[in-house]
């Protein structure tokens, strides 16, 4: 069964991927004030931040009947379970990551400190470290799972169209079955993870080949932000149901 555990990965967001959460428009240059606070918001997470990465092969995968059940765990994703099932499944990978819980601490300074305008580019920073964490470690899976004759499917998330933010902690319950994360992590009975800055995926695996005809939505590239990588079959459309993060 594969494991990742990585706690110094890559954070460094894509310019084009902080704008967009910041909610400016593609293309645009941040200048003076805006400019600045962007790049306070990086350098003190390139100096205080502590991201890190675990991931875990599922032992089973099972999409019969309306749910999905992973290792025995009953899921209600709607959108995962019709991605499973168009891709003849052969697994999954959990995964969790967090941008730390130090970015968060220093927000609420920030804020108390009435300092609005930094407690907000900080936020979004760390908002898009998470993004960047999740799509980074698809693109590892997608590495593992090339030399294995397999494809990764696009991940899904609670919190995300069709799936109950709720069942975030019956995932990290999963998720950690045995095993103990790099970080701390905990959902809320809300579904709320804390720290707030953190995501939980799951990456199905198909054994389809990487180059085999697909339809476009099991196509994990139209999604993926990792522009440079070398498995990359289709180009980035950041066309995304929501997401948990924001």
């Amino acid at each position: 069964m594969m494991e990742l555990v990585d706690t110094t990965p890559d954070t460094n967001v894509a310019p084009a991927e902080y704008l967009r959460l910041l909610g400016y428009p593609r293309g645009w240059v941040l200048e003076g004030r805006a400019g600045e606070l962007a790049a306070q918001a990086r350098a003190w997470y390139a100096a205080h931040g502590r991201p890190w990465v675990y991931a875990r092969e599922a032992s089973s995968v099972e999409t019969a009947g309306a749910a999905v059940r992973i290792d025995g765990t009953t899921f209600g994703g709607k959108r995962l379970r019709r991605t499973l099932q168009g891709a003849e499944p052969a697994g999954a990978m959990l995964v969790a990551v967090s941008a730390g819980q130090e970015t968060e601490q220093r927000a609420q300074e920030l804020w108390l400190e009435e300092k609005p305008d930094e407690y907000f580019f900080l936020e979004v920073f760390g908002s898009a470290v998470v993004e960047h964490l999740t799509t980074a470690a698809g693109g590892r899976l997608c590495a593992w799972a090339e030399t294995r004759g397999m494809a990764v499917l696009p991940h899904d998330s609670p919190g995300y169209a069709g799936w109950d933010v709720a069942e975030q902690r019956r995932l990290l319950e999963l998720l950690t079955r045995g095993s103990a994360l790099p970080g701390a992590m905990e959902a809320l009975d809300s579904g709320a993870l804390r720290p707030k800055k953190s995501q939980l995926a799951v990456f199905g695996l198909t054994g389809q080949s990487a180059g085999a005809v697909r339809p476009a939505e099991l196509v994990p590239c139209r999604t993926c932000s990792l522009l440079s990588c070398q498995y990359r079959r289709a180009p980035y459309g950041r066309a995304v149901e929501g997401c948990a993060t924001r």
